[in-house]
């Protein structure tokens, strides 16, 4: 009977800590999102979401021409995931206060359901304290928290990153090629919210057919089903006769190309907007040399390639050191560039990590561990690999099927993002994975320790032979 009474309160235990994590998330974002101020919110990228938004629901056109404009355009410049979020909300309440609140609001709860799922994803692989552990790191990290705040990409993408992380691991633990239907549909509706993980899905079914983690009809399914959505997109984007000089999604990536091959660029963008007359005159000088080279690029892609392997000739060992070194690290580093600063993008008042002493320290500890998340998630790629000495070797094939995924996205976001534009603010949809691999590396590390304090209390056997020759 007790034995029973054990079991049922045990198998309860998991969920209602989940649950509590989620309502506490959801607490910090509903508060944050409440209470600080964004200064002018539709400002930079989100002009063009709100554009976006606004032609689909009043014209239905995906076009980023300001709102009435005298002719609307179809363009592809933008992913359309993002705006057809926005769009969803602007039908039901309009565009005015109300919209934006529920926006926000709706952003908090994503933002929460991320740390959810992120956490039921740990799990997977991680004993249940240290995915609770990475769970709590998740739902109190100051970047997933402000990013809510705002009208960008980062909240949504990171939930149906999160989302189809999990129904893939579910789909390679139960081998039920449905759920890798569904992980594979995710997969194409955030890839349609950012393009960067386009073919993500693909890479990953191919490797774990390639590595044997799952079985092949798992790996077709998921390939086939994260093809659907943006397979239907390119389709239209095909139809669009007359595109803008800048108006196709490649035109975007060549621009993050050129400004990621800079390394002035972060500084010469930040100097043009907050710097004095004359730091504003030597950036303008910079970003004219990209513009020269990015419009190089697009009128002829092998001499603008030229071009810019000739700069990078002149200093190789600077430009070495500049992707191999510090565009990983800025990309997983705490200051936003393109933006305020700190873990602002736009100018932010009254929020609570300005005015609330508990906030503010809650922030002062995060950035002074960021380096050591980022050196242990760096770590965990050995551990993941490590079969033979730490614990994870010896979980279920689906287990170190969800974790090499994870180390995947990770290594797969760092490497896109470093060859075009490693911008902090890029890598907060991912900052949930970082911290389950730093988790990862903390206990494995545990489970060494333990396993050597047992090994040394064990007494040494005596053989027999070696008694009898001191006797």
């Amino acid at each position: 009977m007790l034995t029973t009474v054990s079991t049922s309160r045990n198998r309860w235990l998991w969920p209602l800590a989940l649950f509590s994590l989620t309502v506490f998330a959801l607490a910090l974002r509903w508060y944050y999102v409440s209470t600080a101020v964004v200064l002018n919110p539709v400002r930079g990228d989100a002009i063009q979401y709100y554009s976006y938004a606004w032609n689909l629901v009043h014209h239905g056109v995906f076009s980023k021409d300001v709102p009435g404009a005298t002719t609307i355009s179809p363009d592809n410049y933008r992913d359309p995931g993002y705006p057809l979020f926005l769009a969803l909300w602007m039908k039901a309440l309009g565009a005015g206060s109300t919209w934006y609140a529920a926006v926000l609001l709706c952003q908090a709860l994503l933002g929460a359901f991320t740390v959810t799922l992120a956490t039921q994803l740990g799990k997977y692989w991680l004993p249940p304290r240290w995915a609770m552990s990475a769970g709590l790191l998740m739902a109190v990290w100051p970047h997933s928290i402000a990013i809510n705040g705002y009208l960008l990409t980062e909240t949504l993408f990171g939930f149906l990153s999160a989302l189809a992380m999990l129904l893939c691991a579910r789909a390679c633990r139960q081998e039920n090629p449905w759920w890798a239907t569904v992980a594979g549909l995710a997969f194409g509706a955030a890839a349609l919210t950012n393009a960067v993980l386009l073919p993500f899905a693909l890479l990953l079914a191919g490797f774990l057919g390639w590595r044997k983690l799952a079985p092949h009809r798992i790996c077709v399914a998921l390939a086939v089903a994260a093809l659907l959505l943006p397979g239907s997109w390119a389709i239209r984007n095909a139809q669009i006769t007359a595109p803008k000089s800048d108006g196709s999604s490649m035109d975007r990536a060549l621009q993050n190309l050129v400004q990621g091959a800079w390394p002035s660029y972060h500084s010469a963008w930040r100097d043009s907007v907050l710097g004095d007359a004359a730091m504003q005159a030597r950036a303008r000088v910079t970003l004219r040399a990209m513009d020269v080279e990015y419009n190089t690029l697009r009128v002829s892609p092998v001499t603008g390639t030229k071009a810019i392997l000739q700069r990078l000739g002149e200093h190789p060992m600077q430009y070495a050191a500049w992707y191999l070194l510090q565009k990983p690290y800025q990309l997983w580093a705490w200051d936003i560039q393109i933006g305020q600063g700190d873990i602002y993008v736009y100018p932010t008042k009254n929020a609570p990590f300005q005015t609330s002493p508990a906030w503010i320290a809650l922030a002062a500890i995060c950035h002074a561990v960021n380096p050591l998340l980022m050196f242990l998630a760096l770590a965990s790629f050995w551990v993941a690999w490590s079969r033979a000495r730490l614990y994870i070797a010896r979980s279920a094939p689906a287990s170190v099927a969800a974790l090499v995924s994870v180390v995947c996205l990770v290594m797969f976001a760092t490497l896109v993002y470093t060859a075009l534009q490693a911008e902090p603010r890029y890598s907060i949809a991912f900052r949930p994975f970082e911290m389950l691999l730093a988790l990862t590396t903390l206990a494995g590390f545990n489970q060494w320790r333990q396993e050597r304090r047992q090994s040394t209390n064990q007494p040494v056997p005596v053989s027999v032979s070696t008694t009898a020759q001191h006797e």
